[in-house]
């Protein structure tokens, strides 16, 4: 090898050693970036639905979503939910993600906006949950029929 190659080499390892750092710093950056779909520990279930087959635990957030999706024909950005239920962009993201890998909603991401709609198993647990917080607010007085 001539002096030219090895120093070609030393510099092409040094590039290679920088970016895996770069990577690395990347990686590092990008998990403390994404919301994943796991609630934070100060939302507590409030909510217990059975639908589909299955039991699903909602906290208030996943139900305040759920009813503006209910009550906007079942897809609306995620900006408008984001402001409705009281969270920024990046929690409202997070929210829906969760509502996503409960199978209560679809998520359509473009890069202008963020589309979020229900899936039939959502339509239906949307409707139990708008039932349950009807009769919460609104119960029927005794002997009043119904």
């Amino acid at each position: 090898m001539s002096f030219e190659s090895i120093a070609e080499l030393y510099e092409l390892s040094r590039a290679i050693a920088r970016a895996f750092e770069v990577v690395k710093l990347l990686k590092k950056r990008a998990e403390k970036h994404i919301v994943e779909g796991v609630p934070p520990k100060r939302q507590y279930v409030r909510f217990r639905v059975a639908a589909g087959g299955k039991v699903i635990d909602l906290t208030e957030k996943q139900v305040a979503a759920l009813l503006v999706l209910s009550r906007t024909e079942g897809a609306e950005v995620l900006n408008a939910i984001a402001r409705s239920t009281g969270l920024n962009s990046k929690l409202a993201l997070g929210l829906a993600l969760q509502l996503k890998a409960m199978g209560l909603v679809n998520l359509i991401i473009t890069p202008q906006r963020k589309i979020v709609m229900l899936t039939p198993l959502g339509q239906e647990v949307a409707k139990k949950v708008e039932e349950m917080v009807t009769e919460a607010a609104f119960p029927p007085e005794e002997g009043e029929l119904i």
